[in-house]
This record gives structure tokens, sequence and C-alpha cells, in this order.
């Protein structure tokens, strides 16, 4: 049976956590404005839909290769240092994916304006939401993911289990 993990590393997997929550949660306002300046009027052709589509799609495959890429622990190295480079780890690569998910809503802010519709937003702004939230959040799920790669040679870092469910 497990422990709890010490308070230290519940605080900062919370100020993770707070951090996911404030990215993630700027497409949605970003909605809003953009329904306010612009409007509902036209809704995009299938093929701008598709090719705002791929473009998070593609976003979502390069985040799932290489957001997830660390360096490895030695081996025997101390749990507590291991455990706190694999909360670093976390960190700096939530950062990466998100830059990496978010691009297709910026890129769709600008496209929205040269349409003029807010709607070109909206559709790209649910699949990067989407990415985001699979991508970017702290689960368990991302941890395991990151201690495999972090793992890779033999160190142990437990940040799995030191983020629970």
């Amino acid at each position: 049976m497990s422990t709890a993990p010490p308070t230290s590393v519940q605080s900062r997997l919370q100020a993770q956590r707070v951090l996911a929550f404030a990215v993630i949660s700027a497409l949605p306002v970003f909605a809003v404005v953009l329904v306010l300046v612009l409007g509902l009027e036209d809704y995009p052709s299938p093929v701008v839909a598709g090719v705002l589509f791929l473009l998070n799609l593609l976003a979502f495959g390069v985040a799932e290769m290489i957001g997830y890429r660390t360096p490895a622990i030695a081996p025997g190295a101390e749990p507590s240092r291991a455990l706190d480079e694999g909360l670093v780890a976390m960190q700096q690569t939530m950062i990466l994916r998100f830059a990496i998910t978010e691009a297709p809503a910026i890129l769709a802010l600008a496209w929205a304006f040269v349409e003029g519709t807010a709607w070109v937003y909206i559709v790209s702004g649910f699949w990067a939401l989407m990415s985001m939230v699979w991508h970017v959040w702290p689960s368990r799920r991302i941890a395991t993911k990151l201690e495999r790669s972090l793992d890779r040679e033999g160190g142990r870092s437990g940040l799995a289990s030191a983020v629970g469910g």
C-alpha cells in the first residue's frame, strides 16, 4: 500500500492544475469575445472546417510524438530528487504540449478576422479545447506516460503514484 505524497508535492500539483485551468479556459473566453466582436453570420465552408480540423489533428499528433519526451532519471537517484525531477518535467512538458495544441486556435483567431465570422475560431477552438484537455490537464494518465519516459534507463521517479487520481 502506498502512502500519501508530501504536501509540497500536492501543492506543486495544485499549482500545475491552476495553470492548466487558466490556459485551457482562455479558449472559451476568446470564443465569447469573438462572438461579440464578429458575430455568427456565416458558417465556414466545409473546406475551411476540414482544414481547421486537420490542423488540430496535426497539432494533437505532434504533441503526442514530442510532448512527453523527458531526460531520463539516473538509476539509483535519490527518490525525493527523482520525484522532484519528474514534477519539473511534468510542468515543462505541459507548457510544451500547451503551446503545440493551442497553435491551431491562434491561427483560427487570425483567420476569423479575415473571414469576418467567429465560427472559424469556434470550429477550431472546439478541437483545440479537446486536445488541450487531453494533453495539458495534469492527470494520472499523463503522469504515467511521463514516468515511462523518465524511468526508461532504470531510475524510478514515482511520478504516477505521486499524482494519484
